[in-house]
């Protein structure tokens, strides 16, 4: 009886012996898991000292650990309760560094089996600053009939510090601002953006200050023309046959009260003394206080076409008038008349039908007249001589 019951105890110690082993082996198992941690950087303090930076992007140090261990225990383990670091103390040449990856924070009974890397690759850099102007990019139109006139920044120079491959990637410093739809001063505190040669921003880098101080008033426009200033006489024997400006007129902007007084802008004094062909340049226009040009500059293109006198003489057959009095009628008036005319061989070439010669009639009387004769030239045709100067007109009642 004894034995039998030793038999039955020893039985139940096994089973319970196997069933415990099948708990741990089914229900909490060995597994392997792999986990992505972010490896640290300790002591950056050593190569700031040597005025050296990391040129690379050190958020992005990262390692993979494949580790082993029972279930429970791996599944509680994650990149916050692991701890990778890599020691910069001794590192101080520029290119690249080794650096050795320590890990902690592995809990008893977890192995790793595999690393993704056993040291960590950085490159070292000279820390170098550079101070730069801001420029300030305004994007959009204020509302309709206004204007954004010049803006300021303060201030407009900042001090830009990183690695001195990224320094040297610096292709423009500015400030964006959208004016669309404003309609009054703009005034707001913007970052400043430091951007490569692909217009795209330029990581880990310091910008000291990172933001500046834009204001942007906003006034009324008014479209004004253009007025050549010139000084001085062609060559003898030439003369102005034409002058143009481009643009013909300007878009300007100012405080309502100042634009008020303004109806044309000046360019700067031309002189053309003694010139005996085409003048074109550029040429500055004379701003008013208080007064800015609208998206353009302040100079135009001025041309002044200068061709040889020529002078002409024609015959006018028939004689024109003028204001005959309702009573009369014409009876006879004298005719042929020779004229002479001086101008730029182009405009006695093209305008030469526009010259009228004629008789005012309005002071005749009934008989005999003897009166001046007029005529109307245009700009850049000069009437020498008249011959005869004065016609005979004779005039009779009209009959019943």
């Amino acid at each position: 009886m004894i034995n039998r019951d030793l038999t039955i105890k020893i039985l139940s110690v096994m089973l319970a012996l196997l069933m415990w082993f099948y708990v741990l082996t089914e229900q909490n198992p060995e597994i392997t898991k792999d986990i992505v941690i972010p490896v640290k950087l300790i002591n950056t303090v050593f190569i700031e000292r040597n005025s050296m930076v990391i040129a690379d992007d050190s958020g992005n140090f990262r390692l993979t650990l494949r580790i082993k261990g029972k279930k429970n225990t791996l599944d509680k383990l994650s990149e916050n309760t692991i701890d990778a670091y890599a020691d910069l103390e001794g590192h101080n040449q520029k290119g690249e560094n080794f650096l050795k990856i320590n890990i902690s924070g592995v809990p008893e009974g977890v192995d790793i089996i595999a690393k993704s890397a056993e040291s960590l690759k950085i490159l070292l850099e000279p820390n170098i600053s550079v101070q730069k102007s801001v420029r300030l990019n305004i994007t959009g139109n204020p509302s309709y009939g206004l204007a954004a006139m010049a803006p300021s920044m303060v201030p407009n120079e900042v001090v830009i510090a990183g690695a001195e491959s990224k320094i040297n990637k610096i292709k423009s410093v500015r400030v964006d601002v959208d004016i669309a739809g404003i309609n009054t001063e703009v005034k707001r505190i913007l970052p400043v953006r430091v951007l490569d040669e692909s217009g795209k921003d330029i990581p880990n880098i310091t910008i000291e200050p990172g933001n500046v101080e834009v204001s942007i008033p906003i006034e009324n426009t008014k479209r004004v023309d253009l007025e050549m200033n010139l000084s001085g006489q062609p060559a003898s024997g030439y003369t102005i046959s034409n002058v143009s400006v481009q643009p013909e007129e300007m878009l300007i902007t100012g405080k309502q009260q100042v634009l008020g007084d303004v109806d044309l802008l000046k360019t700067e004094e031309i002189d053309i003394t003694g010139k005996s062909e085409d003048v074109l340049m550029e040429v500055k226009l004379i701003i008013p206080e208080g007064i800015e040009i609208v998206n353009s500059n302040d100079k135009v293109n001025a041309l002044i076409n200068i061709e040889k006198i020529k002078t002409t003489e024609i015959i006018i057959e028939n004689l024109e008038y003028k204001n005959l009095p309702g009573s009369l009628e014409l009876d006879s008036i004298q005719s042929p008349i020779k004229v002479s005319l001086r101008g730029a061989e182009s405009r006695l070439d093209g305008d030469l039908n526009m010259t009228k010669f004629y008789i005012d009639l309005t002071n005749a009387v009934e008989g005999t007249n003897v009166l001046d004769i007029l005529w109307e030239a245009p700009q850049g045709i000069d009437v020498v001589s008249v011959s005869p100067h004065q016609a005979t007109v004779v005039l009779k009642k009209k009959e019943e």
